[in-house]
């Protein structure tokens, strides 16, 4: 009885939203939650909600990037462009990969694909001996080993003075970029996560990720660096990527995370992101606290500037905030348990 009164208020407000703000200026605006009406959302629902919205378009997105990436690189490697071209082509089919592989789940975590196409740190070694070897095909490349492929080898090939065209690095690095799209090519996402605590904890995971993994370790080492009148290195500056690598990392965990809109989401329409579910639920002083966090952490990654360590260390500290209040109050909300995630490291 509940569940169906929230449903039909739901639609209710859902059909008025779709009226008041189907304009991109009012879209942009802060979301006004207090006159919207959740309904009562199913797990799976939630869960569908986030494949068939969020996952299926950006694997979609991510599969055209790796397209124009391949005829680039073809092109490249005839003489035909530029590699400024070619970096820029690479660097928008990465970011929509970190945008896709944000929160891993689906077929994702199912075929270890992070492994397989964004395994880091690249081992040169064994770079060098698949060039040497020049692997023709899928079957050949699946016996070069993660470390020698997938995004962080055409990476250390592009930055490679011998990368030119007719080079043995540039019939390489083709047979890379085929082997990618081969990979994300065969994302089914067809089975819905097992179920909300993995999900959730898979959330909690790419908070992690983004915050420790690719902000906090590294600014800890440039710390020591500057201390020891050494280098800053930070993630992807090689390729001039840094904060738009946060940035898509974080835009691929928002959309999960929190409305990016003024409607009401319908499950099978829209992603239905954890805010929506927990209003949904009745926990709306939850809801609210997560908004005002994610709202801290999109402003902050928004000034990040690396050459600026203390603009960082607000992104780290709010991504904390975060992620501590995942864990103990939103848990303790849906009643799911902690566990290691994927994205778990050292």
């Amino acid at each position: 009885m509940k569940s169906g009164l929230f449903r039909a208020l739901g639609s209710i407000v859902i059909g008025g939203g779709v009226l008041l703000f189907n304009t991109s200026a009012v879209a942009a605006k802060p979301v006004d939650r207090s006159t919207m009406l959740f309904p009562y959302y199913e797990v799976p629902e939630v869960l569908g909600s986030a494949v068939n919205h969020h996952y299926r378009k950006d694997t979609a997105a991510l599969l055209q990037g790796l397209k124009q990436l391949d005829n680039s690189t073809a092109r490249y490697c005839k003489g035909g462009v530029g590699l400024n071209a070619l970096k820029k082509h690479y660097s928008e089919a990465y970011l929509a990969w970190l945008e896709l592989s944000a929160v891993v789940i689906g077929p994702l975590l199912d075929n270890n694909t992070v492994r397989q196409i964004d395994f880091r740190p690249l081992r040169e070694k064994l770079l060098e001996r698949a060039i040497k070897k020049q692997p023709k095909g899928a079957q050949a490349m699946a016996l070069v080993g993660s470390p020698a492929k997938g995004f962080p080898a055409f990476e250390h090939l592009m930055a490679h003075s011998s990368f030119r065209p007719g080079s043995a690095e540039c019939d390489y690095a083709q047979e890379v970029v085929k082997d990618i799209q081969r990979t994300v090519g065969d994302l089914q996402w067809n089975k819905l996560p097992d179920s909300m605590q993995l999900y959730f904890n898979q959330m909690v995971g790419a908070l992690h990720n983004l915050g420790w993994e690719r902000m906090e370790k590294p600014l800890l080492k440039n710390k020591d660096s500057r201390a020891q009148q050494g280098a800053s290195e930070w993630p992807f500056s090689a390729m001039g990527l840094t904060t738009q690598a946060w940035a898509a990392q974080w835009r691929g965990i928002e959309h999960v995370l929190v409305l990016n809109s003024a409607t009401v989401p319908q499950a099978n329409r829209h992603v239905v992101p954890l805010e929506a579910y927990l209003r949904g639920l009745g926990q709306i002083e939850l809801a609210d606290t997560l908004v005002k966090h994610s709202d801290a952490v999109d402003k902050a990654l928004q000034a990040n500037d690396i050459a600026k360590p203390a603009t960082i260390e607000r992104s780290v500290k709010a991504l904390k905030v975060l992620k501590g209040f995942m864990e103990q109050d939103v848990a303790k909300g849906l009643k799911v348990s902690i566990q290691f995630s994927s994205s778990d490291g050292d």
